[in-house]
């Protein structure tokens, strides 16, 4: 029996969330709910970023299930083993939490705060600086809503300016030492000039510098971020906060405010994001050039993402619009919306996405990455035919995300009372034919008009040149009266996908088209400059990917790989690729349980069905599943005979990877050879009890950086 809690928390008006955590019980024994169980979780710590008071209420009920759960479930599944019956309940209860009490981990009493020296020690490289309490004002919160700052060298200081003071290592009066001074001259509380003083060792001194504290709103410019230089005059930071630096002499400091986290937007000095609002602020400008992240970033509960769109506008000179982000391998978490709405010609890599949701009513395109990457024409006055080309985006992940795009749930109306009236029946109009017989009405059946365009995706919606991306733990949610054309795990319709991995991903509701990788291989247009879609696609190639665990409930069709196949480019190939443990229910169902079917939708372990495009693909090299057909209902695509059906035992063999790993060559240019790149990891990091199974080599390190995340959940 598992169990696990619901709890609502309550931080003052329009200040609540509700969370659910796993409890732990003894053989026989209902858990009980605790505050710590509570104070530590991820999710109490995320609600109270934006939350001033200091007192909350918790309301918890306690479920008991034989479901299996885990720590990294979505609400909605907790949810729905309540609605369903699945989970039931044992025990509920409130409690106070009170934010400025700590408690010992071990033994769950209280800890006293020591009572506060007069005089602030600040703790300095080369020895111990006294300022005096009158450069602060007693009992003042400090930035990050803290008491005055403890006075040993174990802690930080934080200081009115809103500049966070590190611990430095001791320095002997009697050693050779360098001197930084930072000048405060800038602050609203007149303090003296801060001195560092570190060791000198081979002719230089390493020293720590204080940062500045994001979450002070008096000193802390949305956007932008303070950081220092050597020049009174500066425009552009020499030294970040937080870093340490070699000196090699006595040097003094000033402050300077730059746009984003600092940087010039080249390519050898791109701007530096390590803060969420500077995610907005590249959305506010529509940021062109290059830049970098620098630091995980998490958005406030409170804080609503504008997706950024940076559109190339066909200058003859491509390389003047160009846009370029570098994730870094750090974590965006908590997003609400895409993180970019339109790019062109642009490379996004290294990005990071995790712990994020996307609940909306609203019926258009979503994805958590890009929702559209166009690839514009540009006819120059000299003839010459200009393009943005292909987005780029390469080593990203998704992960322990879901988009949900639904109706609000109607409020119950109020019983009124039952008001008796005449009812008054019309006279019958009867029509008699020559002969003066009665024409009985024909009934003509309607066929209700079902409309669908849009596309969702984890990576993209549509377009991109995806390359070694990882998504996992993510679920598309659609129930809306308009039907979704196109889902995919890593993307609805891309350019083609190299490379990346789907594990765990579920697409069910009102969707038409839905595949483990992608919704369409059809590829990608090119539009010209006044936005005008270019009538061929280019593109649609799949290769050396996978797609496992994958639940799919669909009305027209579900794929391992692709839903929809053909495209207007030939030689477009799924190769070097496999599915496993695919759970899919397709057709037109009479009752939302999906019990009675009405009409039977295509299924396919490759590919579903072949859609409209002038060419097919070729699926070679490739390991199809054994309980479906390769190509569910095919007109133009076809496979050989190097693709393998395979019982769901067979992916655990070695051999498999004689398969995904062999050469394949385009059949309509014989010099394009593609060769997977799949290896096996070790039991348990991709794999079960069965043994492991293969992925592709370039996401080695964000799968074993997912696996890390789970367990640290």
């Amino acid at each position: 029996m598992k169990y696990f809690c619901k709890v609502r928390l309550e931080a003052g008006k329009n200040q609540e969330t509700t969370l659910f955590l796993i409890l732990n019980a003894a053989d026989g024994e209902v858990p009980e709910l605790s505050k710590a169980a509570v104070v530590e979780s991820r999710e109490y710590r995320l609600f109270t970023q934006g939350i001033r008071s200091k007192v909350m209420v918790a309301e918890y009920s306690v479920y008991r299930t034989e479901t299996e759960i885990t720590a990294n479930l979505e609400n909605e599944r907790f949810e729905r083993l309540i609605e369903s019956g699945a989970a039931e309940i044992v025990s509920s209860g409130e409690m106070q939490i009170d934010r400025n009490e700590k408690r010992d981990r071990k033994t769950g009493e209280i800890v006293r705060k020591r009572k506060k020296s007069p005089v602030l020690f600040l703790a300095a490289a080369g020895g111990v600086m006294m300022f005096s309490m009158a450069a602060f004002a007693v009992g003042k919160n400090f930035g990050r809503g803290t008491a005055l700052p403890d006075t040993s060298f174990e802690s930080e200081n934080v200081a009115e300016d809103g500049l966070i003071i590190p611990k430095q290592d001791e320095v002997a009066d009697n050693a050779e030492q360098i001197t930084v001074t930072i000048d405060r001259s800038y602050s609203a509380v007149p303090v003296e000039d801060l001195q560092l003083k570190g060791a000198v060792r081979k002719g230089k001194a390493n020293i720590l510098l204080p940062e500045f504290d994001k979450t002070d709103f008096f000193t802390h410019v949305p956007g932008y971020s303070w950081g220092f230089t050597s020049d009174p005059n500066g425009k552009k930071i020499e030294y970040y906060g937080g870093q340490a630096y070699d000196f090699t002499g006595d040097t003094k400091l000033y402050r300077v405010l730059v746009k984003y986290g600092g940087g010039s937007g080249t390519r050898d000095d791109p701007y530096r994001i390590d803060y969420f609002d500077q995610l907005e602020l590249m959305s506010e400008e529509k940021a062109r050039g290059y830049f970098r992240q620098t630091a995980d970033i998490s958005f406030p509960i409170w804080a609503s993402h504008t997706p950024i769109r940076t559109v190339n506008e066909l200058k003859a000179d491509p390389d003047s619009e160009h846009f370029e982000y570098d994730g870094g391998g750090f974590l965006i978490e908590n997003l609400n919306a895409p993180l970019f709405e339109t790019v062109s010609g642009a490379v996004i890599k290294n990005v990071n996405i995790r712990n994020s949701s996307i609940v909306t009513e609203t019926y258009k395109d979503y994805a958590f990455l890009v929702c559209t990457a166009y690839n514009y024409h540009y006819l120059a006055e000299d003839e010459k035919v200009y393009e943005t080309g292909e987005t780029i985006i390469e080593h990203c992940s998704v992960s322990h995300s879901s988009i949900t795009v639904k109706l609000p749930e109607p409020e119950a109306e109020e019983e009124q009372p039952a008001i008796t009236t005449m009812e008054v029946v019309p006279p019958d109009v009867i029509e008699y034919d020559e002969d003066g017989n009665i024409i009985e009405p024909k009934e003509e059946p309607v066929e209700p008009t079902k409309h669908a365009e849009h596309c969702i995706g984890a990576i993209t919606r549509i377009g991109g040149q995806i390359d070694g991306c990882y998504v996992t733990d993510f679920g598309i949610f659609a129930k809306l009266p308009d039907y979704y054309l196109y889902c995919g795990g890593i993307s609805g319709k891309p350019a083609a996908v190299t490379d990346s991995a789907v594990f765990y991903y579920s697409a069910q509701g009102t969707i038409f088209n839905a595949g483990g990788v992608v919704g369409s291989a059809a590829g990608a247009r090119a539009y010209d400059a006044k936005g005008r879609e270019l009538p061929n696609s280019y593109g649609g190639s799949i290769q050396g990917c996978l797609a496992r665990n994958i639940i799919l409930k669909t009305e027209t069709a579900a794929g391992g790989i692709a839903a929809e196949g053909t495209t207007d480019a030939e030689g477009a190939v799924i190769s070097n690729c496999y599915c496993n443990e695919l759970d899919f229910s397709c057709g037109e169902f009479k009752d939302a349980e999906r019990v009675e079917c009405i009409k039977a939708g295509i299924v396919g372990g490759m590919i579903a069905a072949d859609g409209s495009g002038k060419h097919g693909h070729l699926i070679t090299n490739s390991v199809s599943h054994s309980d479906f057909k390769v190509i569910g209902q095919k007109s133009k695509s076809l496979f050989d005979e190097t693709v393998r059906l395979a019982p769901a035992y067979a992916y655990y063999q070695e051999n498999i990877l004689t398969v995904l790993n062999k050469n394949t060559v385009n059949p309509v240019n014989p010099k394009e050879i593609y060769t997977g790149s799949f290896m096996f990891g070790k039991n348990g990091v991709f794999g079960d009890d069965q043994g492991s199974l293969a992925y592709p080599e370039k996401i080695s390190d964000l799968l074993a950086k997912t696996i890390v995340e789970e367990n640290e959940v």
